[in-house]
């Protein structure tokens, strides 16, 4: 029998949030007025108690902290620290825009729960764990896309996204019925040492769930050609969510991709591999082409997340059944650091985007015109992050990025190589769309004056740090990064 302490040490980050959100909603459902404002801050309190719990499991000793469906390894803790990081941002910015967006306080403890499940995702040792922590992020999130309960396209947003992502969470349990099917045991040890001799009598029921469970993860991190319901949701949801689908659960669910897929299948995966190659250049080409042809703002960086899906892809991608064991470490720091970067400057950049379009009442492009004068502040930030984005040098984008193309080229795939780089060159030309608006000539008057709060001020300065941080300094963080045992 399990005793407090084992449960604490393998989920006291989680207890703590999930006690959080528990709070959070009890107090929001009995104050009224003016005191609900609290709310969001209960819940950062509880991120700000999680992160040094969270920390102090990095190099824990697996035997000792792990319990029998969760499991304590730097792989689970520094997914949950990115997680965490991305999560205080959001809910930093939710606060700053509550006043224009007029959100319903029960985002934060929504934020919360989702929060739990994207964690439980990283940390998972059974199916049925990994599942429940799946349906936890997934549930939470359609209501939080719908949460503008007067706003017909957050309403439409939230019908749609329930649609898909209930779809995409059917097919990943159908995939992972089959290998209970197969190995007897929901337990992902117990799968993997049934696998150890190869797929046994019924190859094609592993194959078909390798096939069901990428879908449905290629459909939840928005990867072409199952990414059309992006746009519209990401159009629809109210900004903070909205960031943090883009990267909360994005980030996530490439954690159970590594945990499931690499961890469970490694070098037997072989020829899914050059599929999953594939996937990633068509998801950097459509996602960076459907960006040029946006003038909203929210739908161009949604075509923008689409195409860093692919770049997130590349690391998983590049791995081949020969060079699994030397390159899969590199490969997986590549990916870790470059989520930490597109957490910053995409939370930035949708900061930045929510102040401007509070100001001028649009979403479009044409609200940046002459924002250099409006509001030099903002307008040197929205350039940094966009600047990052698309990968420039002295940016957390840039080094990512060349991280994550030095590993294709480590593990002999110079082709997905050259297509980041060709596809990060179509990105940096529509994001200098928005750059040339911001500094471009306008007449007096044409535009109005952009009005920041300090907590806005606040949200921006912090992604601002890390995407610089990150840009010039990253030798911390690839130093610990290198330094994980990953798996134990």
């Amino acid at each position: 029998m399990l005793t407090f302490t084992q449960v604490w040490n393998a989920l006291g980050p989680e207890i703590v949030l999930a006690i959080g959100g528990f709070v959070a909603m009890v107090y929001e459902f009995m104050v009224t007025g003016r005191a609900k404002q609290a709310t969001p801050w209960i819940a950062v309190l509880s991120v700000l108690t999680a992160i040094p719990l969270a920390w102090s499991k990095l190099h824990a000793p697996l035997a000792t902290y792990s319990i029998a469906v969760i499991a304590v390894d730097d792989f689970g803790t520094i997914f949950s620290l990115f997680i965490l990081v991305s999560v205080l941002l959001v809910l930093l910015f939710a606060i700053a825009s509550q006043a224009r967006l007029k959100l319903a306080f029960e985002y934060a403890y929504l934020v919360l729960f989702a929060t739990v499940g994207a964690m439980v995702i990283c940390s998972a040792l059974d199916l049925v764990t990994l599942y429940v922590g799946l349906e936890l992020l997934s549930i939470t999130t359609y209501v939080l896309v719908a949460l503008h309960r007067k706003n017909v396209k957050s309403s439409e947003a939230g019908l749609k996204y329930l649609i898909i992502g209930s779809i995409a969470s059917a097919i990943i349990l159908y995939g992972l019925s089959f290998l209970y099917g197969v190995a007897g045991s929901t337990g992902l040890s117990r799968i993997a040492t049934a696998l150890q001799g190869g797929y046994g009598s019924e190859p094609g029921l592993v194959y078909l769930s390798i096939a069901l469970i990428l879908v449905g993860i290629f459909v939840k991190i928005s990867a072409a050609p199952f990414h059309l319901w992006t746009a519209d949701v990401y159009e629809g949801a109210p900004t903070p969510i909205t960031a943090y689908l883009a990267v909360v659960s994005k980030g996530a669910v490439l954690g159970f991709l590594f945990r499931v897929i690499v961890w469970l299948f490694g070098a037997k995966l072989g020829e899914w591999f050059g599929l999953v190659g594939w996937i990633a250049i068509i998801t950097m080409v459509i996602g960076n082409l459907g960006a040029l042809s946006q003038r909203n703002i929210k739908r161009l960086l949604a075509y923008s997340s689409i195409g860093q899906a692919g770049y997130l892809l590349i690391p998983f991608s590049s791995l081949s059944s020969s060079t699994l064991a030397s390159v899969m470490w590199q490969n997986l720091s590549s990916t870790v650091f470059y989520l930490f970067a597109y957490s910053f400057m995409t939370i930035g950049a949708f900061a930045v985007f929510s102040v401007v379009a509070d100001a001028s009442g649009s979403e479009d492009v044409h609200a940046f015109t002459g924002l250099s004068k409006r509001s030099p502040w903002l307008a040197g930030m929205m350039t940094l992050f966009l600047l990052s984005l698309s990968g420039l040098p002295l940016t957390a984008g840039f080094f990512g990025k060349f991280s994550i193309f030095l590993g294709a080229l480590g593990a002999g795939q110079i082709w997905l190589g050259v297509v980041l780089f060709a596809t990060s060159a179509i990105a940096f030309y529509y994001y200098f769309g928005i750059i040339r608006a911001m500094y471009g000539r306008t007449q007096e008057g044409d535009t109005p004056p952009v009005r920041s709060s300090p907590m806005q001020h606040v949200v921006v300065a912090l992604c601002a740090i890390g995407t610089l941080w990150l840009g010039i300094f990253p030798g911390p963080v690839t130093d610990l990064l290198s330094n994980l045992h990953w798996f134990g």
